[in-house]
C-alpha cells in the first residue's frame, strides 16, 4: 500500500490467486462501458456488488470503512459479481486512493491492464438493484451470507458496511464452493486484508507527498519508530462527539509501553523515534509527554492544536475535508513504523495490519502483545 511510479513496485502476491477474477471484472468494466454508448454492448449485463459510502449516511472512521470494503470486496469475489466502490463521504474516495496500477513486475498477467482493478463509478449509483445497509449488524450479515453468496438473484446490490467479515465469508460454506481452493489459500494467508488493500489501492500523489513529510517529521532523524496511537473520543468535542475509549491520564501508560517495548528488543535510545497519533491535543497536559518532546525522543503532529485531527464519520464536513489528507497521511505513518502501540480503535488497527507492522502491543491494560496476522 505504498505510492510508486506507473509500472513501479512489486506485483501484489494475490494478484496469481485472483487472476482469475480480475481478468472476469476486467471483462465485466468493458461491457458496462461499451453498454454505455448508443451502438455498445448489447449482451447480458454482468452481476455487480457495489460497497456505498453514501453522502447523506453513517458509514464509519477510517478502520471501519476498510474493514466494510474489504469484506464486500470477498463476497464480490466469492459470488463472482464485478466490485465497484462508491464512497463519496466526506470526498470522493478516488480524490485520495486510487486503483492501484499494474506493475511491470506482473509479468504477462493482466498484460496490457492499466489497473489491477478499476473499482471507480464515475458517479453516484443509479436506483437499479437492492440496496442493503449492514452497518452495525455484523450476526445479520453473517447470518445472510448464505442469501448473498449463493441465493441473491439481483442483478445489481448495493451494500453499506461497517462489519468484518473476512474468516466468516472464506469459512463459509457457499464461498468454499464457489471458490474452490482459493477459500482456503486466503483463509491461510498472513495480513490478507493488508494484501488486499495493496491489490486495490496506491495512494494519490498528493497523499504520498503528504505521508513523506509526516514520516520523516515523525522519524526526527533516526533509524526506528515506534508509533502510539492513542484514541480519547470525548477530548475534541468542537469536532465530533464519540464515546470515551481512553481517559488522558492513561497516555502514560502507553507511553511507558512503548518504553517496555524498546528495552524488551534492546534498540538504542537514539536510534529510536516515537510518533504520537492522537486524536486530541489535550495530550499536552501530560508531564511525561512534555519532557519526551524536548528530549527529541517524541514527535506530535499537527502539534499543539486540533487542525488536522478529524473523524471521517462525526467530523463536521468543513471541517472533514481540511483535515482528510492529514489524517490519511497519520494513519500511513503507523502503517509505517516498526512497532505501534494500539489504543482501543480500528485506526490504528486496521494501519498497523496494513503496514504488515511486525511488533504490535496494547497500550492499555497491560501492555500485552497483540497478533496482527489473522483475520
Amino acid at each position: 500500500f505504498r505510492a510508486a511510479r506507473p509500472g513501479e513496485g512489486p506485483c501484489p502476491e494475490l494478484v496469481s490467486i485472483l487472476k482469475d477474477y480480475l481478468d472476469f471484472h476486467r471483462s465485466a468494466r468493458a461491457k458496462l462501458l461499451e453498454q454505455a454508448t448508443k451502438s455498445g454492448y448489447k449482451g447480458p449485463l454482468p452481476r455487480m456488488l457495489i460497497y456505498r459510502c453514501s453522502a447523506m449516511g453513517f458509514c464509519g472512521g477510517h478502520g471501519d470503512r476498510l474493514n466494510g470494503l474489504l469484506s464486500v470486496f470477498l463476497m464480490a469475489v466469492a459470488s463472482r459479481r464485478a466490485f465497484f466502490i462508491d464512497a463519496a463521504r466526506p470526498v470522493p474516495m478516488h480524490l485520495l486512493l486510487h486503483p492501484r496500477r499494474r506493475p511491470d513486475a506482473c509479468g504477462a498477467m493482466l498484460e496490457n491492464a492499466e489497473f489491477l482493478l478499476d473499482w471507480r463509478t464515475h458517479g453516484a449509483v443509479a436506483l437499479a438493484g437492492r440496496r442493503t445497509n449492514y452497518n452495525d449488524r455484523y450476526n445479520d450479515l453473517v447470518a445472510e451470507l448464505p442469501w448473498i453468496l449463493g441465493q441473491e438473484e439481483e442483478q445489481v446490490v448495493v451494500m453499506h458496511s461497517n462489519q468484518r467479515v473476512t474468516a466468516a465469508v472464506l469459512q463459509s460454506p457457499e464461498a468454499q464452493a464457489l471458490m474452490g481452493p482459493r477459500a482456503k489459500q486466503l483463509l491461510g494467508r498472513p495480513y490478507l486484508h493488508a494484501a488486499m488493500l495493496e491489490l486495490l489501492f496506491e495512494p494519490s500523489e498528493l497523499l504520498a507527498q503528504r505521508h513523506q513529510e509526516v514520516l520523516e517529521a515523525a522519524l526526527l532523524g533516526r533509524r526506528k519508530l515506534i508509533a502510539v496511537h492513542f484514541r480519547a473520543g470525548d477530548q475534541s468535542p468542537q469536532r465530533w462527539s464519540d464515546p470515551r475509549r481512553h481517559g488522558l491520564g492513561d497516555l502514560d501508560a502507553f507511553l511507558a509501553c512503548a518504553q517496555g517495548l524498546e528495552q524488551r528488543h534492546r534498540w538504542k535510545d537514539g536510534d529510536v523515534a516515537w510518533y504520537l497519533a492522537a486524536d486530541t491535543a489535550e495530550v499536552g497536559s501530560s508531564l511525561v509527554f512534555n519532557e519526551l518532546i524536548k528530549r527529541g525522543k517524541l514527535a506530535f503532529l499537527p502539534g499543539d492544536q486540533d487542525a488536522a485531527i478529524i473523524h471521517l464519520d462525526r467530523s463536521p464536513l468543513p471541517i472533514a475535508v481540511m483535515g482528510l489528507t492529514d489524517t490519511w497521511a497519520q494513519w500511513l505513518t503507523i502503517a509505517s513504523a516498526d512497532a505501534v502501540i494500539l489504543s482501543a480503535s480500528n485506526f490504528g488497527v486496521t494501519a498497523a495490519e496494513a503496514g504488515r507492522v511486525p511488533l504490535a502491543y496494547l497500550g492499555a491494560n497491560g501492555c500485552l502483545e497483540s497478533d496482527l496476522t489473522a483475520i
